[in-house]
């Protein structure tokens, strides 16, 4: 029987910053895929998917002779979780391997132990400290909401990232403005309005320009105001830009939106059009 373990990738996240000195994201799960499965040939694994079958069989005591192997959709240095969805999915199947299976809070444990982790793992959409794992907030379920992708160019290393010695002053001075966005994003999960979900968003990504600045960023979020997208997000660590439509919203008007982005803006690459979907782990057996 075949097994394997599938995760989302993200679009960068929907707010990020630091509120009373805790660190946090909120998820922002979307329908591309890392896939962990079992195979019958000789298993290769990128480093930290590597480390992360060895922590969690150390964790759980145990041995096994598995053969791993991991394909995705994600690219790597963007803000796509493509790290996390390959630590998450290699923690899960090793267990599953040796017949058991972890917990949420169990992934996160060992998952933070590599490196800051985004919380794509966990069930729905939720606000996550990504230093030390631990879900701060579940939000809900994800909202009927369509990602034009863009990439602004280059790479961001999230360990280096996140051991910038101004990083707490920079979030520091972005707190009330994330605590303003938090608020948006609350509401509009609370009472189902998009277009809250939209302005959290877009306040978080201009509070994180003094952090990690895209220089397409404004120019985008003017564009998308005339083809009635809902807001703009970003990766706060990462190189990904959101623009976000309502799922109703016409395909061939996003298309146009599409086209007059890569039209106006110069060093941007295009990367898909996807939904945002409820995170959490997909265990398929075949």
């Amino acid at each position: 029987m075949g097994l394997s373990v599938k995760i989302p990738g993200s679009c960068g996240e929907l707010v990020q910053g630091m509120i009373d000195d805790i660190p946090f994201l909120v998820t922002c799960p979307i329908s591309m895929y890392t896939k962990a499965s079992i195979t019958k040939y000789f298993s290769y694994l990128p480093y930290k998917a590597r480390l992360a079958r060895n922590k969690t069989l150390d964790y759980l005591g145990t041995k096994s002779y598995a053969k791993f192997c991991l394909t995705t959709e994600l690219l790597t240095g963007k803000g796509m979780a493509s790290s996390s969805a390959d630590i998450a999915s290699i923690c899960q199947l090793t267990a599953l391997s040796c017949k058991r299976i972890l917990s949420q809070d169990e992934i996160s444990k060992i998952a933070t132990s590599i490196e800051p982790t985004d919380g794509i793992f966990c069930k729905g959409i939720v606000r996550y400290n990504h230093l030390n794992g631990q879900a701060l907030e579940h939000l809900g379920l994800a909202p009927k909401i369509k990602i034009l992708m863009f990439d602004c160019g280059g790479k961001v290393d999230t360990l280096s990232f996140n051991r910038r010695k101004n990083l707490k002053r920079l979030y520091q001075e972005n707190e009330n403005t994330i605590k303003e966005a938090l608020d948006y994003l609350r509401l509009g999960f609370k009472e189902k309005n998009n277009r809250y979900i939209g302005k959290a968003c877009v306040m978080s990504a201009y509070a994180n320009q003094k952090i990690l600045y895209k220089k397409q960023l404004e120019d985008i979020m003017i564009i998308s105001e005339d083809y009635q997208a809902i807001g703009v997000n970003v990766a706060h660590s990462g190189t990904v830009i959101g623009v976000l439509f309502d799922d109703n919203c016409e395909e061939s008007l996003i298309e146009e939106c599409k086209q007059k982005i890569l039209s106006e803006c110069f060093d941007l690459h295009y990367l898909n059009l996807v939904k945002m979907i409820s995170g959490g782990i997909i265990i398929e057996r075949e």
